[in-house]
């Protein structure tokens, strides 16, 4: 039995599924004249998530203070997808940093300030994650009625590549070299277990703008174009004394990308870990 929660609009509603479970459904008319309270006939229902645990409900209702519910709605669609036809494990965190890029995206093109991404093209080390992406936009064009050019695809692959992967993955110390994408993210998620640093509703924006930088610091890995700019010789001497603690993190995190991957990084690199993580843990 699905009992309406709350109306989001004509096509989206929140049910209780049970006493704790709830889903988010999808269908033509599925909310047109419904009240809390009120039953909605399963053969409605286009689309459901299901809302099974604190988290799920907890990263629902944090985007729906800052997206539109269409949106939100076919980036999980996206990501479901993915799941479902190409049988492509993901990372919790991409609800919340693909939503984030497709809405943003959304608003620069209704804006007329739509830019193509400065990322690479890396579509042949990555075919299935551009196949993803090109149904994505595919679907983005359909379920928003806007039109998002081709190219759009590009960054929604690299959200994918950066998430690519499980919450139970083994230990990073004992990854394969085969994906960068997903052996970067587990040595962060590594060293950020030993250290306790996890993801929570004060540090969630940090945290994902964190995730966003790692999948341009794939795809830069990827095609060899670390940024070369030259900072300040000082400005590392002096994160290691304001920030002890950051630049210990950071600093452990690039030896092990340089370790685990066979690469080195620049001192750049280190130099912007330093600064994600000390927004993170609110180091003064």
């Amino acid at each position: 039995m699905l009992v309406v929660n709350r109306v989001y609009n004509n096509n989206t509603v929140l049910v209780n599924i049970s006493q704790k479970d709830q889903a988010i459904i999808q269908g033509k008319g599925v909310g047109f004249q419904k009240r809390h309270g009120d039953d909605v006939s399963p053969k409605q229902v286009e689309r459901i998530f299901y809302l099974n645990t604190d988290e799920a409900k907890e990263r629902f209702s944090t985007l729906l203070k800052d997206v539109p519910i269409d949106i939100t709605m076919t980036s999980f669609a996206i990501i479901e997808m993915a799941k479902k036809d190409f049988n492509y494990p993901v990372l919790d965190y991409i609800y919340v940093t693909l939503t984030d890029h497709i809405a943003q995206t959304y608003k620069h093109i209704m804006a007329g300030k739509y830019q193509k991404s400065s990322a690479p093209d890396i579509r042949d080390k990555y075919p299935v994650e551009y196949e993803i992406a090109d149904k994505a936009v595919a679907m983005l064009n359909h379920d928003l009625n806007i039109r998002f050019p081709k190219d759009a695809a590009q960054p929604i692959a690299l959200h994918f590549i950066n998430a690519h992967g499980t919450e139970t993955s083994e230990d990073a110390e004992k990854m394969e070299q085969a994906d960068f994408g997903s052996n970067v993210n587990k040595i962060v998620q590594s060293v950020f277990s030993e250290y306790g640093i996890t993801r929570n509703i004060t540090n969630q924006n940090y945290f994902d703008r964190l995730m966003i930088h790692l999948q341009y610091l794939v795809a830069r890995i990827q095609t060899d174009e670390q940024d070369k700019r030259i900072l300040n010789q000082n400005i590392e001497s002096d994160f290691q004394k304001l920030y002890p603690k950051s630049y210990k993190i950071a600093n452990e995190i690039c030896n092990k990308i340089e370790k685990g991957l066979n690469i080195t990084l620049n001192d750049n690199e280190l130099v912007y870990f330093v600064i994600h993580i000390q927004r993170l843990i609110q180091e003064k």
